[in-house]
This record gives C-alpha cells, sequence and structure tokens, in this order.
C-alpha cells in the first residue's frame, strides 16, 4: 500500500465515550478487527499525496481560520461490503462546507470518501455476528427525537498511513 496523508475530521470526547462504549461490546465478543485503533475515533475528510504535505500543512492554517467547531449527529450504522462497520454522520451545513472545502484544496480530483465513522473492519462473519449487539447498544446511546447521539468535532488531524504516523492537529474555534 502506498503511503499516504490523511485529513481528519477527529470528535469530541462526548462522541469518543460512546464510540468507546460501542467497541467495548466487540472486546467483549473477542472480536478485535484491522481498522485503525490508536487514534481518535474520527470522519476521513481527504486523503493526500505524501509529497502535498507542506500544501496540506497551509490548508490546514486556513481552515483554523475559517471554520469553527462544528455540530454533528450520528444516528445508524452503515457498510462497506461487508467487511466495513462505520456510523453514519447526519450531514449538516458545516460539515458539507469543511468537507467541500478541504476537497476543492487537493489536487487528486479523483479522491471521493463516503463521510463516516469506522468502528469495525474485519471478515463478513464477524460483522454479522456482532451487529445484533451493537445495534442494540447504538439503541441505548441515541437520544432524543431523532434518535441520534450528538457531539462536535473540534479537531482535525493530518495523519501519515501506513505506518501510521501523527503529524499534526488543529482545534477549530468555538
Amino acid at each position: 500500500m502506498d503511503k499516504k496523508l490523511y485529513l481528519v475530521a477527529e470528535l469530541d470526547n462526548n462522541f469518543q465515550n460512546k464510540f468507546n462504549e460501542l467497541y467495548q461490546i466487540l472486546l467483549e465478543n473477542e472480536i478485535i478487527g484491522i481498522q485503525t485503533k490508536d487514534i481518535p475515533y474520527h470522519i476521513t475528510l481527504c486523503s493526500f499525496q505524501i509529497d502535498d504535505k507542506n500544501i496540506v500543512l497551509n490548508l490546514m492554517d486556513e481552515i483554523k481560520r475559517q471554520f469553527n467547531k462544528i455540530n454533528i449527529a450520528f444516528s445508524r450504522f452503515g457498510f462497506f461490503g461487508l467487511n466495513v462497520l462505520y456510523l453514519n454522520p447526519c450531514f449538516n451545513k458545516n460539515l458539507m462546507e469543511l468537507y467541500n472545502f478541504v476537497n476543492k484544496n487537493n489536487l487528486d480530483k479523483n479522491n471521493e470518501f463516503a463521510a463516516h465513522a469506522t468502528l469495525l473492519i474485519d471478515e463478513p462473519e464477524n460483522i454479522l455476528k456482532i451487529l445484533p449487539k451493537i445495534n442494540e447498544k447504538l439503541n441505548e446511546l441515541i437520544e432524543g427525537k431523532y434518535n441520534t447521539f450528538t457531539g462536535q468535532i473540534e479537531n482535525i488531524g493530518l495523519y501519515e498511513f501506513s505506518p501510521l504516523k501523527f503529524i499534526k492537529k488543529i482545534n477549530l474555534n468555538n
């Protein structure tokens, strides 16, 4: 796999705690998966070529100037094939503006992501096995008339994969 840079919208402590509760169900059922575990739960905004590092660092400075923390909600699960289980963010104007801003500044115009927060990457039989228990826990976590759990995107992080290397984090404004 080629090394790439990934710009991610990191979720606040409220989300981190709720995602950790969901992940605990996986651990209790001895399902580990191959998803990246050493970074905060996040929504990947875009990937970049390694050679574009300075462009991305400048982009992060511009994001810091232009964007505030973004209120966001998650509601239900989604799948990529049957080997990736993720939570769907409810798209809103502010998240869309951030996503579009990042992507219009990307030199790789074939770079499309579906906004998601990965919970598990594993074999389909493990995902199907654990799904009822994860869904039960998610139903405990959701709240309000919209059946979501809410929080904020507080930080934007830059990571290199693979192997994992943290590069920079910025805090969004209040």
